[in-house]
């Protein structure tokens, strides 16, 4: 991670704010993980250029994309938007590996 003391919106990131980003990419690895192993016991074999190629410009591009929600927001609003990303990550990868 890394923040731009210049930005208005990277400025300052609260614990919470940082707890729910850090939630996220653990989400995806953790599941990234879990379909490759998983995968491998099955006909269908999963690869990370695969994963990659299919969440590329949606999970991938949002968890880009969480640096920019505002810290100025309500604790709840940034809460609810990492949860709803995180819960997001679970259900696409579930889909992926159960078809």
């Amino acid at each position: 991670m890394q923040q731009n003391a210049f930005s208005t919106y990277d400025y300052n990131c609260p614990l919470h704010k940082t707890i729910g980003m850090l939630r996220c990419i653990i989400t995806y690895y953790e599941n990234c993980k879990k379909v490759l192993l998983e995968s491998q016991k099955s006909e269908k074999k999963i690869s990370m250029a695969l994963i990659e190629e299919t969440y590329e410009k949606t999970l991938i591009y949002e968890l880009k994309q969480m640096k920019f929600i505002h810290p100025e927001l309500p604790q709840a609003e940034i809460t609810a938007k990492l949860d709803n990303l995180a819960e997001r990550i679970e259900s696409e990868f579930r889909k992926l590996l159960h078809g």
